[in-house]
């Protein structure tokens, strides 16, 4: 038994120093926040004003202390979470399991899922979840609300720019005025809307390259790699939001060889994640039980030919692989699938050969297998650029092709009424009076983005020991400034959301807030922090540091540059809780 444990810890060594992120899995815990930055300005002994410094957050009377989650996923991608339900696969669906038949039902990785997304719940067994939120984040999705502000700022511009272009006697009519908003209204409404369809204009530019079986000419012929390229740009240049995932596409492939460039292409491809989600789903988690099973309690060494024939769990798990690809020469799925059974029988007749029982050679194949797929996971991870479902259903919809020649109308009849009450009337004033009726005539896809959700927020760094500088800001001298963060993200939550916080549904000066926005920062503590008592679970099973986070649009902007937010700093300590690499497997 020694034998084998010793195969098994040595697999997990390599594998995970090799591709896979040590930190990978879900973190909850909690941080402390002590300190804030001051914002009113006191007076000293001669009665003076003396200004805080609003870039040195100082201790607070009391702390408040917040929930945080953070998924890792297998390549190290670190992603801040709201709510996350834990679900069991394996269970038959009552919704009256007890604990008893929850524990009976295997709770390994592949029996149980980490779901964020609501919409999915219903793949899921009915059963009582375990569920963790944290009731202080909210993700707007940004995307929705820029995507609508920016539509209504293209038009107040042209409805600007026509208005005062009207010389005086073709507006002093009511009639004329008339015809003039209806003209500026006819002339947007034909204004496309359809580059805002990041989704469409990318999967299009997607089946353009396989129609025309372009990727192993992308990556052996730098002219062709050059002509793709600049069809890409073109693509990014057009979307809504620059969307990079043409670009990434073309970058991914070119100088590749032709298998590694048609693995590169089905990875951009895949704006679903698909391939992630079957290497962390029940099927595959079946199979691996399956072959692990047999590779253990076959009397010879087993052979990845008879692994592969395995019925039934490893056969659905081959034809899950087969429907994964994005073209024949895809071999995403399938390559995990062949390294999975390979290591599960290397593993299984290594521990043979040491004479282990068959428990231990079972316990051996089983995470040889696992480990292979958590690889492949890292190798393929998936993109997080694409746009939300919530973003693709608000600009596809009846409302917001609408939205245009609404706005227009309704910023014309506002600007041209302007003009005509205003004599000196100038270019600012018509501005202001037309965006205030044109963002009136579209509320209603204002609060559609303004609902859009996002269920992850995606953030920026590494997570782990020694990343960032977790020193407080009262301990950084004033000639210095605060070295790179750990990881980082922002928050938006638009005026118009319901949980904006300046919102009242029964005060009609209250209809919509501010735009708020929330800056997210940790940094982690070195792995030797000075003062610290050694931990087995240190950066294994618990990490530390300081956590930051500056809002935007609560308070009136403070400093010398009006660009300072309110800021709050204090410790917080996250806890590993389960292994699991991959958000919403199925």
């Amino acid at each position: 038994m020694k034998k084998t444990m010793v195969i098994v810890a040595t697999m997990v060594c390599i594998t995970l120093s090799a591709e896979v992120s040590p930190y990978a899995g879900l973190w909850v815990g909690a941080a402390s926040l002590t300190a804030v930055n001051e914002v009113s300005v006191p007076f000293d002994a001669n009665n003076v004003e003396v200004a805080p410094d609003p870039l040195r957050p100082t201790a607070a009377g009391s702390r408040a202390d917040i929930k945080l989650i953070v998924h890792v996923d297998a390549a190290g991608r670190a992603s801040l979470l709201k709510d996350v339900a834990i679900v069991n696969r394996n269970l038959s669906g009552s919704a009256s399991a007890t604990v008893a038949e929850i524990a009976r039902a295997s709770s390994d990785e592949f029996s149980v899922a980490l779901v964020t997304d609501p919409s999915l719940y219903a793949q899921y067994p009915m059963q009582r979840a375990t569920r963790a939120t944290s009731v202080v984040f909210d993700f707007g999705d940004a995307k929705a609300t820029e995507v609508v502000d920016a539509l209504v700022e293209s038009v107040v511009r042209y409805v600007t720019a026509a208005v005062l272009a009207k010389a005086d006697t073709a507006v002093d009519t009511a009639a004329k005025r008339n015809q003039i908003a209806e003209d500026i209204m006819n002339a947007q409404k034909i204004v496309p809307v359809t580059a805002d369809d990041v989704a469409a204009a990318y999967q299009g530019f997607l089946d353009e390259a396989k129609a025309a079986n372009i990727v192993p000419s992308i990556a052996g012929t730098p002219s062709v790699a050059t002509t793709w390229m600049t069809k890409a740009q073109a693509v990014q240049a057009a979307s809504a939001f620059g969307d990079t995932r043409a670009v990434d596409f073309v970058a991914a492939v070119q100088g590749k060889g032709v298998p590694e460039a048609w693995n590169a292409a089905a990875e951009a491809a895949d704006t679903e994640g698909a391939v992630a989600r079957l290497l962390a789903s029940k099927v595959a988690g079946d199979a691996l039980r399956e072959a692990a099973g047999f590779a253990a309690t076959n009397a010879t060494a087993a052979t990845v030919t008879e692994l592969r024939g395995l019925k039934p769990s490893v056969e659905a798990f081959i034809v899950a692989t087969l429907q994964s690809q994005w073209v024949p020469t895809d071999t995403r799925a399938t390559g995990a699938a062949e390294a999975m059974f390979a290591a599960i029988a290397a593993a299984a007749e290594e521990g043979r050969t040491e004479g282990a029982l068959p428990a231990d050679l079972f316990e051996a194949a089983y995470h040889a297998g696992l480990f292979a797929l958590r690889e492949a996971l890292s190798q393929y991870p998936g993109s997080r650029a694409a746009p939300g479902t919530d973003y693709t259903a608000l600009v596809t919809s009846a409302a917001y092709s609408e939205a245009r020649g609404k706005a227009a109308y309704a910023a014309a009849v506002a600007a041209l009424e302007h003009r005509v009450m205003n004599p000196l009337t100038y270019t600012l004033t018509t501005e202001a009076t037309a965006m205030a009726a044109a963002a009136n005539a579209v509320q209603s896809v204002t609060m559609a983005a303004a609902r859009a959700r996002q269920n992850e927020l995606p953030l920026s760094g590494a997570f782990g020991l020694g990343q960032g500088d977790p020193r407080f800001m009262l301990e950084v001298a004033p000639s210095e400034t605060l070295g790179a963060a750990g990881l980082e993200g922002v928050i938006l939550l638009p005026a118009h959301h319901a949980t904006n916080p300046f919102r009242h549904r029964r005060h009609p000066d209250h209809t919509a807030g501010y735009d708020i926005r929330r800056t997210v920062r940790l940094d982690f503590d070195a792995p030797e922090a000075p003062g610290m008592i050694p931990s087995v679970t240190r950066g294994v099973s618990t990490v530390g540091g300081v956590y930051r986070e500056e809002f935007a649009g609560l308070h009136k902007p403070l400093g010398p540059q009006k660009d300072v937010g309110l800021r709050t700093e204090g410790r917080f300590v996250l806890n590993r809780v389960s292994d699991i690499v991959t958000l919403n497997g199925q």
